[in-house]
Order: C-alpha cells, then sequence, then structure tokens
C-alpha cells in the first residue's frame, strides 16, 4: 500500500505518550513531566527521544512525478529532460522512491529504463494518484484536464450518440470542429485507434459536470483496459467480462446486444429463410481480426457447434469496413444488431436468420474503484449510465 501525504509542520510541542505528559517550561520550552535532566528538551528533541512519535517518511507528490515520468518516458534522461530538472535530481528522486516502497521499481540500463514487476504493479497507482492531485489543484484554476474514454466500436454507434446529448445539452451551442475548442474532435493516434476531443460549452469545471471536458479513445476490448489498468484512461466501455480484474477496479452492466451474420441485401446464394450453419460455413467471409472480443466469441461460438474454423476472405479492424465490402459483394460478415438493421433500413444489408443465434453479449463500463470519490468523474459516469438506458 503507498500512502501519499502533503508535507506538513509538526507541532512543535507534541504530547508525550509516556507516563510523564509534556508541558511549557519558564524558558517556553517543552518540557516533560520528570525532573530534569531525564526528559527537558526542546520539541524536537522530546520528538527524537520518542521514535514512536516521529513522523513515518512517506511519498511526497515529487516522487511520484519522478515514478510516472520514468515509466512513460522509458529512460531516465527523457524523464529529466520532460519535467525539466537535471537528471542527478531525478536520478535521486527515484531512489528516494523506491527506498521508501522497499523495492526495486525500474532496471535501468544503457537502453533505458524498463518497470520491474513491482514497478508494473505501481505504475497505473502512480498515475491515478498523480492524476487526483492534478484534479485538486485544477479546482481552483477553472481547466481540469478532460475525462478520459475508451469505447468500443459498437458503443461509438449506440450509446456515444446519447451521451453526447447529455454530457452538451444544448448541442447546437457545441458543434463539431476539427479543433477541439467547443466541440468534439475525432482523429487517428499513433496506433490507428480512433480519439474525439470535446468540452461543454462555456468552459471552465463545476462538480455538477458544467464545463466537463472529454476524450474518447476508440479501440478493442482487450487494448482499452491494459490502457485503463495503465492509467491512461479514467473510463473504459468494453464487450464482455474481462478475465480477473482484480479488487481496484468496478466493472458495470450497461446493456447487452446480440451479433448477427449479414450479407447483402441482394446476396444470391442465401435465401431469405433460414440457413443453416454448415452452409455458411461455405461462403466468403470477411470478419474483425484475430485478437479483438468479437472475433474471439465468434470463433469460440463456431467451435461449440463442430464446425472447422472460418478462414475470412479478408480481416478488418472496425466492423464499418465490413458493412462496406459486405454491402457491394457475396461477402458474409458479423456486426451488432442494432447496427445492421440501421442499414437493412436502408435496403443495402439483410440479417441472415440462422437456426443457432449468435448468444447475447454483455456492454460493460469499467472504472478505477476510487474514481466515482471526484465529483465530475461520478457525474460523468451518472451520464454514462444514464445514456445506456436510454438507448
Amino acid at each position: 500500500m503507498i500512502y501519499i501525504r502533503h508535507t506538513v509542520i509538526l507541532n512543535m510541542y507534541p504530547h508525550c505518550r509516556t507516563p510523564h505528559a509534556a508541558r511549557r517550561g519558564p524558558a517556553g520550552r517543552a518540557e516533560c513531566g520528570q525532573r530534569p535532566p531525564a526528559c527537558e528538551a526542546r520539541a524536537g528533541d522530546c520528538l527524537s527521544a520518542h521514535p514512536s512519535m516521529q513522523k513515518k517518511k512517506t511519498l511526497q507528490r515529487r516522487h511520484i512525478e519522478a515514478i510516472v515520468a520514468v515509466g512513460d518516458g522509458r529512460s531516465v534522461h527523457r524523464a529529466a529532460r520532460e519535467l525539466g530538472v537535471p537528471q542527478p535530481v531525478l536520478s535521486r528522486l527515484l531512489a528516494e522512491a523506491e527506498t521508501l516502497v522497499g523495492a526495486r521499481l525500474f532496471e535501468r540500463s544503457s537502453h533505458g529504463s524498463v518497470p520491474t514487476a513491482q514497478g508494473r504493479l505501481i505504475l497505473p497507482r502512480a498515475r491515478f494518484a498523480l492524476r487526483t492531485m492534478e484534479r485538486l489543484n485544477d479546482l481552483t484554476t477553472g481547466d481540469a484536464p478532460p475525462i478520459r474514454l475508451g469505447c468500443i466500436p459498437r458503443a461509438m454507434h449506440t450509446l456515444l450518440p446519447h451521451l453526447l446529448e447529455r454530457v452538451y445539452p444544448d448541442g447546437g451551442q457545441a458543434p463539431l470542429d476539427k479543433t477541439g475548442t467547443g466541440g468534439a474532435v475525432v482523429a487517428a493516434g499513433a496506433d490507428g485507434d480512433a480519439k474525439a476531443q470535446g468540452r461543454t460549452p462555456g468552459g471552465g469545471t463545476g462538480t455538477d459536470g458544467a464545463g466537463m471536458r472529454f476524450e474518447v479513445r476508440e479501440g478493442n476490448s482487450v487494448a482499452l483496459f491494459n490502457s485503463l489498468a495503465a492509467g491512461d484512461l479514467d473510463f473504459a466501455i468494453l464487450r464482455g467480462n474481462v478475465a480477473d480484474p482484480g479488487d481496484e477496479w468496478v466493472i458495470e452492466r450497461l446493456f447487452d446486444e446480440r451479433t448477427v451474420i449479414y450479407c447483402a441485401a441482394g446476396h444470391p446464394d442465401i435465401p431469405s429463410g433460414q440457413v443453416s450453419l454448415s452452409r455458411l460455413a461455405a461462403m466468403g467471409w470477411t470478419l474483425p481480426e484475430p485478437g479483438t472480443t468479437s472475433r474471439g466469441a465468434f470463433d469460440a461460438f463456431w467451435a461449440e457447434h463442430g464446425l472447422p474454423p472460418i478462414k475470412p476472405l479478408m480481416e478488418t479492424r472496425s466492423f464499418e469496413a465490413n458493412l462496406a465490402l459486405v454491402a457491394a459483394s457475396r461477402l458474409v460478415s458479423i456486426a451488432p444488431e442494432s447496427i445492421v438493421r440501421r442499414h437493412v433500413g436502408f435496403g443495402v444489408l439483410r440479417i441472415v436468420k440462422v437456426r443457432r443465434a449468435l448468444p447475447i453479449n454483455p456492454v460493460m463500463l469499467a472504472f478505477h474503484r476510487m474514481s466515482l470519490e471526484d465529483p465530475l468523474l461520478g457525474r460523468f459516469h451518472a451520464y454514462v449510465r444514464d445514456a445506456a438506458r436510454a438507448r
């Protein structure tokens, strides 16, 4: 357990816990109830005389900043440059932090600094603690950092519009733009995931959610939970259950959604009636790439019915690409039912009626157990829950 305290000034006249009580002497010094010279001393001397009264050293903000900077930069040199301090100073802070923690946090070499097992355990907690401190400071400046939401693609379509309605009650006042000022922006991150940024009208901050800023990072469930655990996200909307999330994480069920098999509206080889899975197995497929939760669930479903694994002609990172491919070809794919039905309404796609439907999957909200202690994060959490009920 890591305890974080701000530096405080100790009372110069502490109460002794021994049978003799401290009192003020004629010279204004702290004297114990015993006769001198047994315990006549200044407060500092009395504190030294009673080790149980000494303040236990704990990690300070400067130590946490050093841990996070080295963890992010993977190099003491880069971390020192980022923090604007000499490298020897940062090395000393890191050494102090490791002494206080009682473990080595990084393996340092000419190639950089790599977190140890203990470092990997502490880094996300350090990031969370540092971000909490930043939020406390920002309460007085009116410029709170953005809330970071990770979101699977299907929720971007089905949940995010309802969330925007709640975060932006005056939607016309905060139009989408390309600058991130007064609106929401979607951009591609370095890893190819989509990101969106936005802020409520009027700027600023508040405990009621007014002036709330947020950014959305789109990705698959595994990557998003890893980002959440690393301290890079405040909330993550995921598909399915997370394996052994640990006691510090809360996983809430938002809603259930079924995945369906679909094809082009005029597909000549797939009848409008029920179709067997074995017949579909012989079709050409385009599927989400391996490693995604959707692909894993589909492969497991296929195997449960004793069918050979599908070898897709194409694999994509998003179901949006598959929607376009299927509409213009004889390929078959999978996607959330609510999204496919929209395209069915446009007359370009058709849901394939199968005798054995794919299972219903829950969409979950994950966050750190302490997050709701923050009023702004608590308000955002309420918005997400309300948006899920409204979908």
